[in-house]
């Protein structure tokens, strides 16, 4: 029969599982899309957008990167999914990266126009 102490000592280690989980480095490679729905308007920001994003989870820091000077921390908004506000041309976008999700993903929209681009990990 197992004693309190090595019921306690596997209570401890349960609850320490998630986060030696979450405190594993990842790198996410992402080609962000233009959803179908989007408006004419949402145009603008393809030339930014579409081009390749690079998220990065290294010792408790995420950053989502992408050529052209996008560069930005993520903050932890749930298990696995961070999120990020960015202004790009008088406009503001919320980045969402789902790791989380099979396979990993990562959102942009803007909701004024109601603008959406979003991307799995290649």
């Amino acid at each position: 029969m197992p004693s309190l102490k090595h019921a306690a000592l596997a209570a401890v280690a349960v609850a320490l599982l998630p986060s030696v989980v979450l405190a594993q480095d990842i790198s996410a490679r992402f080609r962000l899309a233009q959803a179908p729905g989007n408006i004419q308007g949402c145009i603008a920001f393809d030339s930014t957008l579409t081009r390749v994003h690079t998220f990065t989870l290294k010792n408790g820091q995420a950053e989502v990167k992408a050529a052209g000077g996008m560069d930005d921390k993520m903050k932890l908004v749930s298990p696995n999914v961070y999120a990020t506000v960015l202004a790009l041309g008088g406009a503001h976008l919320d980045v969402v990266a789902d790791l989380g999700a099979a396979p990993k993903t990562l959102t942009v929209t803007e909701k004024n126009r109601g603008c959406k681009w979003f991307a799995t990990a290649e």
